[in-house]
């Protein structure tokens, strides 16, 4: 169990009724999850990324295993798309 499973969640749920692409604030993310993001998702991109052989970035597991990537992730704005792969 992961403190990202709440997004799992939500991604799964959104994934059925909402197409293939879901946009979402990072203050979004928060809500659902509960608390902040860690400074390094507002600072890293990287942070973001899709690696799936990365075993210790455990919130890139929870959108990867609910079958997304994340795309036109904007730090500035603080704003992500996860996309349906």
């Amino acid at each position: 169990m992961s403190k990202y499973d709440p997004l799992y969640k939500w991604l799964s749920a959104k994934s059925a009724s909402n197409g293939t692409k879901i946009p979402a604030t990072f203050e979004q993310i928060e809500a659902i999850l509960g608390f902040e993001l860690p400074a390094t998702a507002r600072m890293k991109p990287q942070w973001w990324g899709n690696e799936k052989s990365d075993s210790s970035h455990t919130q890139c597991k929870v959108w990867l295993n609910a079958g997304f990537e994340t795309r036109e992730l904007s730090i500035p704005n603080e704003t992500v798309k996860f996309e349906k792969v």
